[in-house]
């Protein structure tokens, strides 16, 4: 039906607590610890009903593998769909994973009618991945099972139309394959960012250290995740981070009077930054 009638609604699948110098911002006040919202999305186009990542499993077992948890009401995806927005989890025909960590693909089978589509290069590191990363991806060493185990996945690599009005590119860094989600909108093209960044505020600058953005720090690559964090700020009249309270402000985007974001601030004097390198071989 096109951009007129296109809805993103969030869903917070639970809280989870996290450090903000080693995981919210580079050289953020380690030690101070605060409660993530985990965001994802349902999108209707009118003509797809599309979830864009699946949140969370259940609180014990985030807790006990991953960090610790608190559910505070929230219900994991397939339930709020079903409860508080009247949607069937079997009418998702598709559902489009921003990456393999554990906190944003739990109960994805219950979409059971859905196409999963996912970064080709991001599944090949989630089913081998470098130890460091064995409980990100619940990498059956561990003695669990990752909630994608079995699944049949469509690949994507580089920008991707999934279908009209509804977009991939790629966001390295957070995570070697992660690409974040564009949807075409009467306001404007709104950017799920997936973990590219965790906040809003992390497009921000740092303005004691002179960064024109104050990035997350949690990555495998912080060249790859600066250059898209500039990525996503060429890209995006609006931005929905997976791990910021804020987002829960508005029930659906776009929601009346959202406006287009300011883009590529810069700081004064400030000149030198990483998309300048050269490419690697």
């Amino acid at each position: 039906m096109g951009k007129a009638s296109t809805r993103i609604y969030p869903i917070n699948t639970g809280w989870l607590e996290a450090d903000l110098g080693t995981y919210i911002f580079w050289k953020g006040p380690a030690g101070k610890k605060i409660w993530n919202p985990v965001y994802c999305f349902y999108v209707d186009t009118g003509d797809h009903k599309i979830m864009v990542d699946t949140g969370l499993c259940d609180e014990e077992r985030a807790t006990r593998y991953h960090h610790k948890c608190e559910k505070r009401g929230c219900l994991e995806a397939h339930h709020h769909l079903r409860d508080k927005l009247g949607v069937d989890p079997g009418d998702i025909d598709i559902v489009i994973l921003t990456h393999l960590h554990w906190d944003h693909v739990q109960n994805m089978k219950e979409f059971r009618n859905a196409r999963y589509i996912c970064p080709e290069i991001e599944i090949k590191w989630a089913y081998n991945p470098l130890p460091l990363y064995y409980r990100s991806y619940e990498s059956p060493i561990l003695g669990i099972e990752p909630a994608y185990n079995g699944c049949n996945f469509e690949l994507v690599h580089g920008n991707t139309t999934i279908v009209p009005g509804i977009s991939m590119f790629a966001t390295p860094g957070h995570s070697p394959g992660h690409m974040s989600v564009t949807v075409s909108t009467e306001a404007g093209d709104i950017v799920i960012a997936g973990d590219a960044i965790f906040q809003a505020r992390n497009m921000e600058p740092n303005e004691e250290e002179k960064w024109r953005y104050w990035v997350p720090a949690r990555f495998v690559n912080s060249i790859e995740g600066w250059r898209s964090v500039e990525e996503i700020d060429k890209r995006a009249d609006y931005i929905l981070a997976c791990h910021d309270e804020a987002v829960g402000d508005h029930p659906v985007y776009p929601f009346e009077g959202m406006k287009p974001r300011v883009r590529r601030q810069v700081i004064p004097g400030y000149s030198f930054y990483f998309a300048d390198l050269p490419e690697t071989a």
